[in-house]
């Protein structure tokens, strides 16, 4: 997730490992210092940071990163949206802290076979 071909490290690197393993500390001092990288994505996948956070259960790191204005209906390579990731990896505290966000739970992935609902 994130590497690049050069063996240096990029900011861009720092941010998906920081969400991914919920460095929360890492993770606001690099939005602080370079505000642009929220809407970094991955070089295949396009996972976004949200969408690293959802898949992970990062609450905190999500939280942050929805208040630094991330969209939460960016969209993946596959068409899926963090909510989406957050709802298949069974990340329920994820899940309601982007329908808090006002995440579309009308989104359809065109790579899922399976209607994409949620109940409560």
């Amino acid at each position: 997730m994130g590497q690049g071909l050069s063996c240096r490290g990029s900011h861009e690197h720092g941010l998906f490992r920081a969400v991914q393993h919920g460095d929360l500390q890492t993770v606001s001092t690099l939005l602080k210092t370079h505000p642009s990288l929220i809407h970094r994505t991955t070089v295949y996948d396009h996972h976004s940071p949200l969408h690293i956070a959802a898949a992970n259960g990062q609450i905190q790191v999500l939280s942050r990163l929805l208040d630094g204005s991330a969209n939460p209906d960016v969209l993946n390579r596959q068409k899926q949206t963090p909510l989406m990731l957050a709802a298949m990896h069974g990340k329920i505290d994820c899940v309601e802290k982007l329908l808090e966000a006002g995440a579309n739970v009308c989104y359809i992935s065109l790579h899922v076979h399976f209607n994409f609902m949620i109940f409560f």
